[in-house]
């Protein structure tokens, strides 16, 4: 099984998606790489940038998320939260059980996501 590039603080989105989203076709892919990821055994690499989540997103400016600095300060935050670093290759299912006993159950989201607009559907489903 290929391994995917995951931006970090994808492990967070991942357990609170419930298809919403930015444009149908990135619900659509969201769908399908949550199915694919959730296979056992499916590994991923923590990465920096854009990921393979965000390839349908319309914020996808040719591999440069339009949100950028805001989206690495999550990202730096999740991996410090965790315990990570960029580069790492971790199963997913391990990469979320670390988003959720670091994160998640400490009531530290709000910490994490800072202003992300999803801030809402996540804090209602924590």
């Amino acid at each position: 099984m290929e391994e995917k590039r995951i931006r970090p603080h994808h492990a967070l989105c991942a357990q609170f998606f419930m298809g919403k989203g930015y444009s149908p076709q990135f619900v659509e892919h969201m769908y399908r790489t949550l199915e694919e990821l959730g296979q056992e055994g499916s590994k991923v690499v923590l990465t920096d940038g854009c990921d393979h989540i965000c390839k349908a997103c319309p914020n996808n400016w040719d591999g440069v998320c339009e949100t950028d600095d805001k989206v690495r300060a999550i990202d730096g935050r999740a991996l410090e939260a965790m315990g990570l670093k960029y580069g790492d290759a971790v199963q997913w299912r391990e990469l979320c059980c670390l988003a959720k006993e670091n994160v998640i159950d400490p009531g530290k989201l709000k910490e994490v996501c800072g202003n992300c607009e999803w801030m809402d559907i996540c804090l209602a489903r924590s």
